[in-house]
């Protein structure tokens, strides 16, 4: 079931919340727990099972976890419980190559191999790991209550694609879910705003981008490629910050307060900080739980000391692990040379500012370090979309004016109208904090007493307005998936 689709907006999603907000607030996460189950059979049914292993397995390793006392053992069931995560993620979402390392070692296991990649499955996948390691850290107690430890996995606002939630944020919630007016009435908001995001921003950049990147190579001219890269590059981010608003104003609508996912990406001077804006959960589980276990394995007592009194100083190790943890990154996105080069041009990048171009880019003017990071992420999207390594590199060629294209057949004019200039400006603007600036110049323009009513106002008209425009687009338009599902 998709949050954009007719049965979710006017069945689902309606029926879930009335009866939810009827419940006694102790019952409300049993109910809760049936209506993800629910919405994740409703198209994903022959996965379901797989879900409940997942859950399953992570519930019988962290308690017996807890229970053991030896640090060895201790240590070995962790390693455990992480193999056999990442071993259910890799069979399905590397189905092939699983089915050839299986038939290299004589088994047979094309009857158990997916159809297709399980919805969600990184994601729930990801924050089991998490939970199990936090749990053999000592950071929290584990959850013994299974009904619990099933409902903070398989919660159906974010088991799609995220936000990556750690379990002390949502462990009051899950025993007693509490829900007020303030937080219905700003969960309603945010999945208004994310709808809008998706169905009026990026599915009309989306039908541009894929008409532009299904252009044959031979054809394609630097202002078409520009076009082209320029909608995905907004397309990708108002898909998938759509998604995590949507799925951040149904917890709050729910009784949870899930993590931000993102904080205006587009706006940052340098790659380091472009990742501390985007994506927010998975950067931050690639740094908890992927680098920094890394980079401890490879440091020497004397180096931990050094890190115990606040001495350390990036060397070659870190470097190296931020190349590895980023290429691992785009791996997990795709077994394909081009999510492998986009992941590792951000490694490189990233090591490179972590090194001495972060200093420059520093003490660079504001438009020289910005304009870097918007043309290094920009020009890694190309990787990113284009379904083969030799269309990649085309496009690059276009972009910076050396394709061969005549403009005859295809040229900016067939793509280029008044619709997509008016999305263009809109996801332009709405890709930097400007809503924060407007209420700072209607604080200034109005007197204090009266700024809250023009401001809700304005804020309660813009949101009925993007709703009606995205129900008029639900009614009106074909199906367009979220883009992150596929990962």
């Amino acid at each position: 079931m998709n949050f954009t689709s007719p049965v979710f907006l006017f069945a689902f999603l309606p029926l879930v919340l009335g009866i939810y907000w009827l419940l006694p607030p102790r019952i409300r996460p049993v109910f809760l727990l049936v209506s993800s189950l629910g919405f994740y059979a409703w198209g994903e049914t022959q996965y379901l099972f797989t879900l409940i292993v997942t859950i399953a397995i992570n519930s019988l390793f962290v308690a017996t976890l807890d229970r053991c006392q030896d640090p060895s053992r201790r240590r070995r069931l962790l390693f455990g419980s992480i193999a056999a995560n990442l071993l259910l993620l890799f069979a399905c979402k590397y189905p092939e190559l699983t089915r050839s390392l299986a038939d290299y070692g004589g088994l047979n296991l094309t009857a158990f191999m997916p159809l297709h990649l399980p919805l969600g499955i990184s994601f729930f996948t990801f924050q089991a790991i998490a939970y199990t390691v936090d749990v053999y850290q000592r950071k929290h107690a584990p959850v013994f209550n299974p009904l619990q430890l099933s409902l903070f996995l398989a919660m159906f606002p974010k088991i799609s694609a995220g936000p990556i939630i750690r379990h002390d944020e949502a462990a009051e919630a899950l025993k007693t879910a509490k829900v007020s007016m303030d937080d219905c009435a700003y969960g309603a908001k945010r999945f208004i705003l994310g709808l809008g995001k998706k169905l009026l921003i990026a599915d009309t950049l989306a039908l541009t981008a894929d008409q532009i990147f299904a252009i044959p190579d031979n054809e394609l001219t630097a202002p078409l490629a520009w076009l082209g890269i320029v909608c995905y590059t907004l397309q990708l981010y108002f898909d998938f910050s759509g998604y995590s608003d949507m799925a951040i104003g149904l917890g709050r609508m729910l009784g949870f307060r899930f993590r931000e996912n993102f904080n205006y990406p587009y706006i940052a001077r340098s790659l380091t900080e472009f990742w501390r804006r985007w994506h927010l959960s998975l950067s931050s589980w690639f740094r908890d739980y992927l680098y920094s276990p890394l980079l401890y394995s490879l440091m020497t007592e004397k180096v931990r000391q050094k890190i115990a009194r606040g001495e350390y100083r990036t060397n070659y190790r870190s470097l190296a692990c931020i190349v590895v943890v980023f290429t691992l990154c785009g791996w997990w996105h795709g077994p394909t040379w081009n999510f492998i080069i986009w992941g590792l041009l951000h490694g490189l990048f990233l090591a490179a500012e972590s090194w001495k171009l972060g200093k420059l880019l520093k003490k660079a003017p504001s438009p020289i370090s910005h304009g870097y990071a918007l043309l290094v992420i920009t020009l890694s999207w190309a990787f990113f979309r284009s379904p083969t390594l030799t269309g990649a590199l085309a496009y690059l060629k276009a972009l910076a004016g050396c394709g061969i294209g005549t403009g005859l057949q295809y040229n900016l004019a067939l793509y280029l109208d008044a619709e997509l200039l008016l999305v263009l400006a809109v996801a332009v603007v709405a890709a930097m904090p400007s809503a924060g600036f407007l209420r700072q110049r209607l604080a200034l323009a109005w007197p204090a007493a009266m700024t809250r009513w023009p401001g809700a106002l304005l804020e309660t008209g813009a949101v009925t307005a993007v709703l009606l425009l995205s129900l008029l687009s639900v009614a009106n338009s074909t199906y367009q998936p979220f883009i992150y599902f596929r990962f």
